[in-house]
């Protein structure tokens, strides 16, 4: 089956009963930056989609060889999880957050990166469910071991590498910083080379997560000067706003896109090149 993007909260519960499907609750708290919330475990714990088993992109799938970044794990590691977790070769996933940060794009972007297309992000999220009057369910779900093969799709993600040369204008590509306001602002630099556009602007809270209308995005895309036949690369605080960004800009019509899930975390592990943040960046 072939799926959208996103998918809305009728269509997953016309497919409740399928017993190929697999839903996610990719509830996380920021990496890279301080905002005081329940852990994504502790939200799951109080209240989650029926059936639904949490991954946290940071404390299940992450590459332990990294732990100054939020990079994803290595093939043999994620393809463990997920078959831990149900997720096999035939499963259908829908991943949902909370509707603001997209962790549930992230979650699709890492599936995708290993070959796994049959993955959605359910468009509003938790909020969306529950206003549609749709119960919650603190019971764990039953699981049945499945066997994850993965497939990488190299031109998917971004390496630090790829976007080093980037930033010193040895690479001709779009290097875009895409880290959402209330974090973004916590910072006082941006890596060379990039352009702000703010996953606040390309998702939108007031509809859940979900992308910005078409016109919004051609807008949005026109006034950044972006091309988006080039290749482009979408960094952030530690690859979820950029995973995000990375399902508007493929909408917005972007044929060559990938993720640097070492994002701003790495960069500035690193000390890799950075300039003071434009006057008035947000």
């Amino acid at each position: 089956m072939a799926l959208d993007d996103f998918v809305e909260v009728e269509w997953l519960t016309a497919r409740l009963t399928d017993s190929q499907l697999r839903i996610v609750d990719a509830r996380s708290v920021p990496h890279g930056a301080f905002v005081a919330m329940p852990s994504g475990a502790e939200q799951y714990a109080a209240g989650h989609l029926p059936g639904a088993v949490h991954l946290d992109y940071a404390e299940n799938l992450s590459d332990p060889s990294t732990p100054y970044a939020m990079r994803v794990a290595p093939q043999d590691d994620f393809a463990r999880v997920m078959g831990e977790h149900g997720i096999g070769d035939d499963t259908l996933v829908v991943a949902y957050d909370a509707g603001t940060a997209p962790y549930a794009a992230r979650i699709v972007w890492m599936l995708r990166y290993y070959g796994f297309t049959n993955a959605a992000v359910l468009a509003g999220g938790l909020p969306a469910w529950t206003a549609a009057g749709m119960p919650l369910s603190t019971d764990p779900p039953a699981i049945v071991p499945a066997t994850f093969t993965p497939r990488r799709s190299d031109r998917l993600r971004a390496t630090r590498e790829e976007v080093l040369a980037i930033a010193e204008g040895r690479a001709d590509a779009q290097l875009l910083e895409t880290q959402r306001d209330q974090t973004y602002a916590q910072r006082d630099r941006d890596m060379q080379g990039a352009v702000r556009l703010s996953s606040n602007l390309l998702l939108e809270d007031a509809r859940g997560g979900r992308p910005a209308s078409d016109a919004t995005l051609q807008r949005l895309v026109r006034e950044a000067g972006l091309d988006p036949h080039k290749r482009t690369v979408v960094s952030c605080g530690s690859g979820v706003s950029a995973s995000g960004a990375w399902l508007a800009l493929q909408r917005a019509g972007f044929d060559d896109i990938a993720v640097y899930d070492g994002s701003w975390m790495e960069w500035n592990h690193d000390a890799l090149p950075t300039v003071p943040k434009r006057a008035g960046a947000t």
